[in-house]
Formats: C-alpha cells, sequence, structure tokens
C-alpha cells in the first residue's frame, strides 16, 4: 500500500471518532430516552408502560446504536497504531487498548440488544420486559473494566511520550486516567436500585458517561492532530528531496 492511502485510511480512521460521538448521543443518548434513563427502581408495569409510550424512539434509538458503534472500532484500531509507535518493539500497551475497545464495542452492542428484544413483543409479561432492561443495564455499567483498561493504557503510553510533539499532552493523560477510574461506582449498579450508585445517579450515570464522552472527544481531537502531522511531515519531507518522491 502507498503511503498516500495509508494516510488517507488513517484519517478516515480518526475522523470515525466524531462519527461516533455525535450519532452515540443522537441515537443512544437523545432517541434511545436514555436522557434521563430510566430508573431501577420502577415497577415492571411502569417499565412497561414506558416502553408503550416511547416504542419507536427506543427501537430506533438502541437498533442505530448497535450499527455506529462499529465506528469505535476503526478509532481504536487507528489508537492502537499511534501508540505502537510510541512503544516501539514492544507495543503491549497498545495491545491491551485494542482489546479494551473492542470490548467495549461488544459491552454497548448487548446493552442496546437486550434493550432492543425488551421493545419486540410490547404486550409480553411486564417482567420479562424488567428483566432485559435490567440485563441491559448490568451489562453496560458493571462491564466497564475493559474500558477503563482502554483508557488507562493510553494514558500511560501518552505519558511515555518523549517525542518533541507527543500523541498527547500530559494533562490530557492525567484527566484520561481520572475519567478512566470514574466508572469505580457503577460497580454498585448491581446492588442498589435508589440514589446516586444506581445505574440512572449520579455517580454511577452522569458523572462517568460525560467522563467517557469527554476522553473521547479529548483523544480524538488528538489523534486527527496527529495524522495531519504525520502527513506534513511527509509532504515536506517529499519537497525536500524529489528524488524520493519521484521513486
Amino acid at each position: 500500500m502507498d503511503e498516500k492511502t495509508a494516510f488517507r485510511h488513517e484519517l478516515i480512521s480518526a475522523w470515525c471518532g466524531p462519527a461516533f460521538l455525535i450519532s452515540f448521543i443522537i441515537f443512544w443518548v437523545i432517541i434511545g430516552q436514555n436522557f434521563p434513563n430510566p430508573s431501577p427502581a420502577l415497577t415492571a408495569e411502569a417499565l412497561q408502560a414506558r416502553y408503550a409510550e416511547n416504542l419507536g424512539s427506543i427501537r430506533l434509538g438502541f437498533i442505530m446504536s448497535m450499527i455506529i458503534v462499529v465506528f469505535y472500532l476503526p478509532w481504536t484500531a487507528l489508537l492502537s497504531t499511534q501508540m505502537a509507535r510510541v512503544e516501539g518493539r514492544f507495543p503491549v500497551m497498545a495491545y491491551l487498548q485494542l482489546l479494551g475497545g473492542g470490548l467495549t464495542v461488544m459491552v454497548v452492542s448487548f446493552s442496546a440488544f437486550f434493550w432492543v428484544a425488551a421493545a419486540f413483543r410490547p404486550d409480553q409479561d411486564p417482567a420479562t420486559t424488567q428483566m432485559l432492561t435490567d440485563l441491559g443495564w448490568l451489562c453496560i455499567d458493571l462491564q466497564y473494566a475493559c474500558t477503563t483498561l482502554q483508557m488507562i493504557a493510553a494514558a500511560l503510553v501518552g505519558l511515555a511520550d518523549k517525542r518533541e510533539v507527543p500523541l498527547f499532552p500530559r494533562w490530557a493523560c492525567y484527566v484520561t486516567i481520572w475519567c478512566g477510574l470514574s466508572f469505580l461506582p457503577a460497580s454498585l449498579t448491581g446492588v442498589v436500585k435508589t440514589g446516586p450508585f444506581a445505574w440512572d445517579g449520579m455517580l454511577s450515570y452522569y458523572i462517568p458517561y460525560a467522563c467517557w464522552l469527554g476522553w473521547y472527544t479529548i483523544a480524538s481531537t488528538y489523534m486527527i492532530k496527529e495524522v495531519h502531522r504525520r502527513i506534513k511531515a511527509s509532504e515536506d519531507t517529499a519537497l525536500a528531496n524529489p528524488s524520493l518522491s519521484r521513486a
């Protein structure tokens, strides 16, 4: 593959970050009725009524979420590539980040799948709808560790980057670690149904999800800058050595 094509693939992968971010907020958060999200304290009948009142929106939001989450994969692959350039011969953190990103996609996909299944038969037993809803929220909240590891791996490589212009500034790396650890309170979503630690609570939903989206925005910004920086360096090299460019 020639360098120009490789750069084009990197740029597309980098812009998959903003594409995922915007579409995820539109479909998963807004159209999927997750702002606010349903309380785990709702009775089965109240939850069933919530699905019935927002059936079309919930179906569209989560079916589309299962599709658009794939944007996270090329973005994750590019981040691993950029991290591997920093690590050199032993890109352990790059591999860890790649695995964490891939598992994050599966967690988000399966949670949306359970909610689509809950909306598939709106006239079913309310207890079944409640169980499927519980499975979706417990799936996405209790399996946060793969995303946390992805974020911490990226931060550690960023902190070890000694290049003149690093992939991420140091402040962004520390913010990334803090954002990754912000998911820890979600561990209690498997126990409590009310309060800040429930899956609709401030400490288990609003803060960690906002932190994750904030980290994703910061990382995407610097990843796009890194691709453009490499493209410019390649162009400058070609101008300085026209014989290499013709070769």
